[in-house]
């Protein structure tokens, strides 16, 4: 019974490492305007900002490659250990660029980024409920409330299965 519970432990924290671990990248400042929860390039498509040169930072997988291209120009970045990352984008023309943010086994954001000398706004959209990333799995554009919920859940399970077999033994 023991080593039941040595195996189901050994696939808990697996589980708990490698898929749950896993986080949906975001765009979360543009320049000092903070868009944490925005759905800037997942559910919003087009985003207006007035500097030609600013920093763009976000979140991905910890320790990841991100790339930013922006038209044909690619940026840079890998994640910190906690996921943050960020790269400098200098001298953009007052234009419409066509932006793709995307790193290995997640989902890319995509949006146009108009540089303007109005101020930021966003344009929403309806649109995507789910992206597919280079492996062909569908994943959903946010949230990964399911997965917290079944860790949580093994955890419980795993507690009250070491509790049973110590007053078994």
């Amino acid at each position: 019974m023991k080593r039941l519970l040595y195996l189901l432990s050994f696939f808990a924290v697996f589980f708990l490492v490698f898929v749950d671990g896993a986080s949906a990248m975001e765009i979360t400042k543009i320049g000092a305007t903070d868009v944490t929860g925005k759905g800037i390039g997942s559910t919003v498509s087009a985003y207006t900002y007035p500097l030609r040169s600013f920093t763009l930072y976000g979140t991905a997988n910890a320790s990841s490659s991100v790339a930013v291209k922006i038209d044909d120009v690619t940026y840079s970045a890998t994640a910190n250990s906690i996921g943050d990352w960020s790269t400098y984008l200098s001298n953009l023309t007052y234009s419409a660029h066509t932006v793709t943010i995307s790193s290995a086994s997640q989902s890319s954001l995509n949006f146009t980024l108009t540089i303007s000398s109005t101020s930021a706004t966003t344009t929403p959209t309806s649109t995507p409920t789910a992206t597919v990333t280079s492996s062909g799995s569908s994943l959903p554009a946010s949230g990964t409330v399911e997965n917290t919920f079944l860790s949580a859940a093994l955890a419980l399970f795993l507690i009250g299965l070491g509790v049973a077999v110590k007053y078994k033994d």
